[in-house]
């Protein structure tokens, strides 16, 4: 029986992890100040995880682990060293490229599985299963939109991983070029309307190399002048000081002005990816989408589905994503099972200009 380790096991992420994995896998999970009762297939172990040597104990007794534990910009190289030592895969919802870049060293010594959140994870997820629809897939466009207050370790994450170069702001993809595009896009979702600018991250310039895509567009809801000006400024105190103490102050003060402008009450999530491309010699568009209550069960269904991809295949050692490793159409399919909708749409026709403008969704 493989014992599956989760790291964060009371978090948001975390708790929804075990919730999906414990089913099938006797779960040992962490957690630091919110004390749990180990109960049926599931042991709970108190664990502060800046503690190098109590890390390895508990990751001696698991087959996989999967590091929920805050922000992976902060943990994510230890944990991931500590896993190689023990010769047991890592799983990170975050990660990204620069987790990519401290570990490249150890790469062929260990099976790592990073992105295996939200964004970027099902959104990767997503885009590849709508590029392999078609037979020839030309162009893709998405955007995603949180209407919910972000936990202090998402907008850490968010924070430290934009130092690193999480993906190119006011960019898009097209034809094996970065190109800039500084207009904003106005789409209602939910009977709100949101702002979006184009923003090229990494998962979608890979995936856009690896489909041969024409042209491919990311766009990211902009956060509004007060947030934005307080995530530059903690961008620019780390990059000068590293003074993680005010840039606690800063997050702090990110989730207030986050709790002021949400509306609880009308709390969701919401990605959508469109296609353009060739079938049956004709040209047509395939449209998809996900809605959830919380970002946070979406990034917990990826990283177990992750968890569950591994253990039941026989991965080479390296550095994978999770649309690399997961079967598409499974996870999706199941996605109902968990409260996340799911649907898909279709046109069986040519998309005049005015349909589908470039640069416009």
């Amino acid at each position: 029986m493989k014992y599956v380790g989760i790291l964060g096991g009371s978090g948001e992420i975390g708790k929804r992890v075990l919730n999906i994995l414990n089913t099938e896998y006797p779960v040992i999970a962490s957690y630091h100040s919110r004390q749990q009762k180990s109960k049926e297939n599931c042991k709970y172990v108190k664990l502060d995880v800046s503690d190098r040597v109590a890390v390895k104990e508990f990751c001696k007794q698991c087959d996989i682990i999967v590091n929920c534990a805050g922000a992976s910009y902060i943990n994510g190289e230890i944990v991931a060293r500590i896993a190689t030592e023990l010769n047991i895969p890592y799983v990170d919802p975050s990660g990204e490229t620069f987790l990519e870049e401290r570990i490249s060293d150890i790469e062929g010594n260990n099976i790592f599985v990073l992105s295996s959140g939200y964004f970027p994870g099902m959104t990767g997820i997503l885009i590849s299963y709508i590029c392999e629809y078609f037979d020839s897939i030309q162009e893709i466009s998405g955007l995603s939109v949180s209407e919910e207050i972000p936990s202090k370790s998402a907008i850490e994450d968010f924070i430290l991983t934009n130092l690193s170069g999480f993906g190119v702001s006011l960019s898009y993809y097209d034809d094996g070029n970065i190109k800039r595009d500084e207009r904003q896009v106005f789409e209602i979702i939910k009977n709100k309307e949101y702002r979006f600018e184009n923003y090229l991250t990494i998962e979608v310039e890979k995936l856009a190399k690896k489909f041969g895509l024409k042209k491919a567009n990311w766009y990211n809801c902009t956060f509004g002048k007060e947030i934005t000006e307080k995530m530059q400024e903690a961008v620019i105190s780390l990059k000068v000081s590293n003074d993680k103490n005010y840039c606690e102050d800063i997050i702090n003060e990110i989730r207030e002005i986050f709790k002021k402008n949400f509306d609880m009450n009308r709390a969701f999530t919401y990605i959508r990816i469109g296609g353009k491309g060739i079938l049956d010699g004709k040209e047509t568009y395939r449209n998809a989408e996900i809605s959830s209550k919380c970002s946070s069960e979406i990034s917990a269904i990826v990283a177990a589905y992750t968890v569950k991809s591994v253990l039941q295949s026989n991965l080479d050692k390296g550095i994978y994503y999770a649309m690399d490793i997961i079967n598409n159409e499974e996870i999706l399919k199941d996605l109902q099972k968990f409260n996340v909708d799911f649907s898909i749409s279709e046109v069986n026709e040519q998309i005049g200009d005015d349909e589908y403008e470039e640069g416009i969704l």
